[in-house]
């Protein structure tokens, strides 16, 4: 401390008077509360809590989160994703907004030993990110990349580097202004396009994933078009790091090997090292994780230990890298990567620290980052038009030269525009690049601001555009009629049966046999069993048919695929069953299911209730909110009719085979109000009656004074036409019956008596219908996916014991 007018300038624990130093050792970098007694009897002594360097990180992550946080509560609804508020906040929190010398300025920007833990801080937030999108990262999309997405990612990359550089050679030195000192120099231009052609499995990763399209076909083909020019880019740099140093070196190639032998500080042996580390994580590393794996039980979490060994192997890679004169995150992202993805392992460590990562250090890095972003130091520099020139270049080069291989597979122009934009994003990898470069002096402060400001546009801009361009949900849209009523007699059913727990397989298998398959109507079951994406970036899905290998996913499969391997064999001739395991988001599993239901155009998806019920149907054992949100957006986009199976086992009838031991029928009740719903709903029905185990009841509601009441003539004449058929069809043993009505006010009463008397109660949806039966019923419903009389069937009140299918036909777009 220096004492002068009985001021300070604090600086670690020390102080000086006249000429003796005194130093507080060790170094105490907490403080000792809000309201710390005081330390010495001198007032000008004892510092504030916030003077600490703890305390004052903690301050400026408080702030930096709030900051971040209300700027998204608005951008959001721009349609911006995350990012573009760290950026935002970064340039409030910089040079452009807080005056050098003031007080805000030495908070957020420290002089003294604390700006080596802010430091220390930002660095490994980046080191952290840079290894868990190495777990996340998939490096068997390399492998299974087809040429399209090959194609796209060296053209997107490599030769928008290689068109850049024929462009700006011979013209670098007049891209700034020759009169001026401040003329861009050679290095400078190529860092700048060279970072601008990036294109970042990590950001393109978590663009999509704010955008929720990784599940589809452009998101597919995006992410693994960034893994092949990320792994390109990163081979690439290492070689052009190894050769720069090389030439600084200015090593004769007839003694390097000697000289490098006896100085161990040379390129050669660095890049010696460095080889070495990637084969001892390869071969070493990755191993001892699978030892891990096998070390921990079935369902049991992973030790807490291996999680913290892990990471001091993380933090030793990344120092190894630094000394390899290699980017501080590289060692860090090959170990990620030989860590394999998804659960145990990989979902573990994900869980423990991709929340404070990517929600509090992250920001606090892009923040840092940012914090030397000067705008008004723009408005007098020369060099401005030639490094806008530089980077506009550099988009329209690599948008074209991304765009031309699309088109050249034949791609749609709008999706053409997508991926090249997606391929274009900026991110945190463009904005640590730019760091690094002006730490390290090879672009100056001006050209730094430019480049954070363009990151700051361009991730402002692409998104909104990208929702605008893509929309995933209309390659689902319905122009042909993929629904159960409008098969031809006897043609085969396709149906689509998802999966999402093991509880869910026996009632599915009972469901498709209750449908009735035979050699003369067959069934062709897809089976789908759905995980939750945990521990990985990029969506996986398999087909147990055309694999060949053994994965890690498939393990969680084994039940499904053996029991409908079971089924198949049962009725074999009858049924033919090809089983699919998907492993992606929440929010964008419906993608899978309507993908998949479109590209082998079936006619009906059946989807388990989200809730399950114990054996004797009286308590409630699993209710998954995750698996509602999914239904309803399945129902919402489906390419074909959609079926709900709310599954209810009654005592000694679990299932149709039960009905041969116990020498009695199956009873199935379709409960007719009418439209378009409840017609799909019939027509399944009497498929169903086809089984001589299974006795169907067809129930019309009808009222006093029917006439009056209706609300659609046309509904009317066509319900009546296709139950006319129903009773005439002389294959079928169908009972039809009626039931009269007054109002809404007695139908509870009539469905509680029926859901009594059967063991499968089968209704239509009936969304947007206006009926007399259900009018002022739509306000009490609590499952609006199930439609008014589908709520009312599973509803406490009624405490049925009778399972119930809800049905849903294909919502044409015409």
């Amino acid at each position: 401390m220096e004492f002068g007018d009985d001021k300070m300038l604090y600086l670690r624990d020390t102080w000086k008077e006249s000429n003796m130093i005194c130093d507080v050792t060790p170094l105490n970098p907490s403080s000792n509360g809000v309201w710390p007694s005081p330390n010495f009897t001198d007032p000008n002594i004892n510092i504030h809590f916030w003077d600490h360097a703890f305390p004052h990180l903690q301050l400026i992550f408080l702030v930096i989160s709030f900051l971040w946080q209300f700027l998204h509560f608005f951008l959001r609804r721009l349609g911006m994703i995350r990012f573009t508020s760290h950026m935002l906040t970064g340039v409030l929190l910089s040079k452009s907004f807080i005056n050098e010398n003031t007080a805000a300025r030495r908070f957020f920007a420290s002089e003294d030993y604390k700006e080596i833990v802010f430091s220390l801080v930002s660095a490994c937030s980046y080191m952290m990110f840079w290894f868990l999108m190495g777990v996340k990262m998939d490096m068997g999309l390399i492998r299974t990349s087809g040429r399209k997405a090959i194609t796209i990612g060296l053209s997107s990359v490599l030769l928008s580097i290689l068109v850049c550089s024929v462009i700006f050679f011979g013209n670098l030195k007049d891209v700034g202004n020759k009169r001026s000192d401040n003329t861009l120099s050679s290095l400078e231009a190529v860092v700048v396009y060279s970072i601008q052609c990036l294109s970042s499995f990590p950001v393109v990763g978590n663009l999509l994933f704010e955008l929720r399209l990784q599940n589809s076909e452009l998101g597919r083909l995006a992410i693994s078009a960034a893994v092949i020019s990320d792994f390109s880019t990163s081979v690439l740099s290492s070689s052009l790091i190894f050769m720069k140093e090389l030439k600084d070196e200015q090593t004769r190639l007839g003694s390097m090997f000697i000289g490098d032998v006896i100085a161990g500080n040379r390129p050669l042996m660095r890049a010696a090292v460095a080889v070495l580390f990637v084969c001892v994580a390869i071969y070493v590393f990755r191993p001892l994780m699978f030892y891990i794996i096998r070390k921990t039980p079935s369902g049991r979490p992973v030790r807490p230990i291996y999680l913290a060994i892990i990471i001091v192997m993380v933090s030793g890679s990344a120092i190894l890298a630094n000394w390899c004169k290699q980017s501080i995150f590289m060692g860090p992202f090959i170990l990620g990567l030989a860590v394999p993805h998804g659960p145990p392992l990989g979902s573990a460590i994900v869980q423990k620290f991709e929340s404070a990562i990517f929600g509090t250090f992250l920001p606090f890095f892009v923040a840092s980052s940012s914090s030397e972003i000067d705008i008004w130091a723009l408005l007098n520099w020369n060099a401005l038009n030639g490094i806008i020139y530089i980077m506009v270049t550099s988009f329209v080069v690599k948008f074209i030269l991304t765009t031309l291989p699309a088109l050249f597979y034949g791609m749609p122009m709008e999706d053409c525009f997508a991926i090249s934009l997606i391929m274009s994003f900026k991110g945190i990898f463009e904005l640590g690049a730019y760091a690094l470069a002006f730490q390290r002096g090879s672009v100056r402060p001006e050209t730094f601001t430019v480049a954070c400001l363009y990151i700051t546009l361009n991730s402002a801009i692409v998104p909104p555009i990208l929702r605008y361009l893509y929309d995933p949900s209309r390659m689902y849209a319905g122009y042909e009629k993929r629904n159960v009523q409008h098969l031809k007699p006897n043609s085969e059913l396709r149906i689509l049966s998802c999966i999402y727990r093991t509880d869910d397989i026996s009632p599915m298998i009972n469901l498709l046999e209750a449908i009735c398959p035979s050699r003369e109507a067959p069934v062709a079951a897809y089976v789908l069993h759905l995980l939750e994406l945990v521990g990985q970036a990029n969506p996986i899905f398999i087909s147990h048919k055309l694999q060949t290998c053994k994965t890690e996913e498939t393990s969680f499969s084994n039940n499904v695929v053996l029991s409908f391997e079971k089924f198949h064999k049962d009725l074999f001739g009858s049924v033919f069953v090809s089983t699919f395991t998907a492993v992606s988001m929440p929010d964008t599993m419906h993608g899978d299911v309507c993908m998949l239901a479109l590209n082998n155009t079936t006619s009906l998806i059946l989807l388990p209730f989200h809730q399950t019920w114990s054996a004797d149907g009286s308590a409630l054992i699993s209710d998954s909110n995750m698996i509602r949100n999914l239904n309803q957006s399945v129902l919402q986009v489906a390419p074909c009719s959609v079926g709900i199976f709310v599954y209810r086992s009654s005592h000694g009838r679990r299932n149709i085979n039960d009905t041969v031991l116990n020498m009695s029928s199956y009873k199935v009740c379709m409960i007719f109000i009418g439209g378009r719903d409840d017609r799909e709903a019939v027509t399944l029905a009497t498929r169903m009656s086809r089984d001589p185990r299974i006795n169907l009841t067809v129930v019309r509601m009808t009222t006093v004074d029917d006439k009056e009441k209706e609300i659609s003539e046309w509904d009317k004449m066509l319900d009546d036409e296709h139950l006319r058929e129903m009773k005439s069809n002389a294959s079928v043993d169908v009972f039809y019956t009626e039931k009269a009505i007054l109002d809404a006010t007695e139908t509870p009463g009539v469905m509680k008596s029926l859901a009594s008397e059967f063991d499968m109660i089968v209704v239509g949806r009936g969304k947007g219908r206006k009926s007399v039966y259900t009018d002022g019923l739509e306000e009490w419903s609590e499952f609006k996916e199930l439609g008014v009389i589908g709520d009312l069937l599973t509803s406490h009140d009624i405490n049925s014991q009778a399972s119930v299918l809800v049905i849903q036909q294909q919502q044409l777009m015409i």
